[in-house]
């Protein structure tokens, strides 16, 4: 699940992973949208993805909490030309943490995008946060395509490995693609 202020990348990450497009009159996500990718590695199995895209909104945070409980990974996201959004990121943490039905052992990560911009926030600031909250820090570009792609390896690896922890995989992925059939998707990883 992705989770993060309005305006902030959200829908930009994934349309940038999912399609490799970037839409620079992207509108505001409304309420929650899903999306699906299927996802080979390197050792010739796959996994299949659940994206789930929120609204910033107030008033789609509510909606958002009832999709925290079966997540199998956040992305907390933040603009990093936007101090606003990275002040709230600590509310949204601990929103998700008060509401997952005590899952801490997914993986979790803190994604600062728009690193094509003007950075407003001390990196300083940004280590403190991942460490506090014990997040693995990303910085992405979805306009740039900056490490969207090792972005999502990185999470697919870390979910293969939860699901299956005495086989091995190399640490990269293939993706193969952004419509898997519908059978399976009902056994899809959700990534939040």
């Amino acid at each position: 699940i992705t989770l993060g202020n309005p305006g902030v990348g959200k829908t930009s990450i994934i349309q940038r992973y999912l399609r490799n497009i970037f839409d620079d009159n992207s509108m505001s996500t409304v309420g929650i949208q899903f999306s699906y990718k299927e996802v080979k590695l390197d050792n010739n199995e796959s996994i299949n993805l659940k994206l789930i895209d929120t609204g910033g909104q107030e008033r789609y945070r509510s909606m958002s909490k009832s999709y925290f409980r079966n997540t199998d990974g956040v992305l907390f996201v933040f603009s990093l030309n936007n101090s606003d959004s990275f002040k709230e990121i600590t509310e949204w943490i601990k929103m998700f943490n008060e509401n997952n039905n005590g899952k801490d052992n997914i993986p979790r990560y803190l994604v600062g995008n728009k690193c094509d911009l003007q950075k407003e926030i001390e990196q300083e600031k940004i280590d403190a946060i991942a460490k506090d909250y014990n997040l693995k820090y990303y910085e992405t570009s979805a306009k740039a395509n900056v490490e969207i792609d090792k972005l999502f390896e990185d999470i697919s690896i870390v979910l293969y490995k939860s699901i299956n922890p005495n086989k091995d995989t190399k640490q990269r992925t293939i993706h193969i693609s952004s419509h898997p059939q519908e059978e399976k998707k009902k056994n899809a990883v959700v990534v939040t």
